[in-house]
């Protein structure tokens, strides 16, 4: 009967093995952690949270600065890299004097002349249609006083095409001198460093010397263009210089051959209104230099030497 009563050792080892699978089970998968542990680990959770690592990541605003010049530093620069910058200043100085002498001078001075020329017909019309000889003398001389300031005018806009072309003769000067230097670099340091090898930031010497003759050549095309407006805009009929004579002086001046005119030379006829518009409206837009929107403009040249060469201040 004891034995009866006894559990079996089969029963006794399942009945261990069920309660190693409770859900009470002390396995370490299970185990409860200490409110010490469990801080540490929010802690820690906290720490790795993406906008937590968002806000390091920008917690620091400022950027760092842009370099005001290119990665060749200042030391490691040659003679050539000064020549060839201080070319390219000789250049835009050129580029800046061409547009204030044409805007501010050229524009300007012309148009002084036109108007001027208005009240010289003006004073034409009159005279002729004036009977009495004492108010013939006074419109005379208001037009000989205008006629006067009107070459005066004349002369200040042939000063300021004189200028322009000391400006385009520099300009030439200055494509001489980027190709000599691109030609001396060539046989002292080699053909790599004059037409492959980067100045400053990607640009070889030959690209900065085409970029020259490049901006140039249209500048040298509107002097011819200028004048030939300028032809148009300047032609006038012969104008009276000085007071008019008495009829006793007209008799007893000796005729000369200087002041006989030749009959072979052309009169002059002033264009029509529309030319000289036309004209005025070429001279203002001056349209075979480079716009803004193209590359090869100034503004698009300026934006280039900005970033290609260093140490440019724009």
């Amino acid at each position: 009967m004891a034995r009866g009563k006894g559990t079996p050792r089969r029963t006794r080892d399942l009945a261990d093995d069920d309660d190693d699978m409770s859900p009470v089970s002390r396995s370490p998968s299970n185990a409860i952690s200490s409110p010490r542990r469990a801080a540490a680990g929010a802690a820690a959770q906290g720490t790795s949270s993406p906008s937590r690592l968002a806000l390091n990541h920008t917690g620091n605003p400022a950027a760092p600065e842009k370099p005001t010049r290119g990665p060749l530093p200042p030391s490691a620069e040659t003679t050539y890299h000064q020549r060839l910058r201080q070319i390219l200043v000789d250049h835009r100085k050129a580029r800046r004097a061409w547009i204030e002498l044409v805007i501010r001078g050229l524009i300007g001075r012309t148009r002084a002349v036109l108007e001027l020329w208005v009240d010289v017909e003006l004073a034409l019309k009159a005279i002729d249609k004036q009977k009495t000889v004492t108010s013939s003398n006074v419109r005379a001389g208001y037009l000989f006083a205008q006629s006067a300031k009107l070459s005066e005018q004349i002369a200040a806009v042939e000063a300021v095409f004189s200028n322009l072309e000391d400006i385009v003769a520099n300009m030439q000067s200055t494509c001489e001198r980027v190709e000599y230097l691109v030609i001396e670099t060539a046989k002292t340091r080699g053909t790599v460093f004059a037409f492959r090898e980067a100045m400053w930031v990607t640009w070889p010497l030959a690209r900065f010397a085409d970029g020259i003759q490049s901006l140039s050549m249209p500048y040298i095309q509107s002097l011819a263009l200028v004048r030939s407006l300028l032809d148009t805009l300047l032609t006038f009929p012969p104008l009276p210089t000085s007071t008019p004579p008495t009829p006793f002086e007209a008799e007893s001046a000796p005729t000369t051959p200087a002041t006989r005119k030749s009959p072979a030379e052309p009169v002059k006829t002033r264009p029509s209104n529309e030319e000289i518009q036309a004209a005025m409206s070429l001279l203002a837009v001056q349209p075979l230099l480079p716009g803004k929107a193209s590359d090869w403009g100034n503004d698009g040249w300026e934006e280039v030497l900005a970033v290609e060469v260093g140490g440019w201040e724009r």
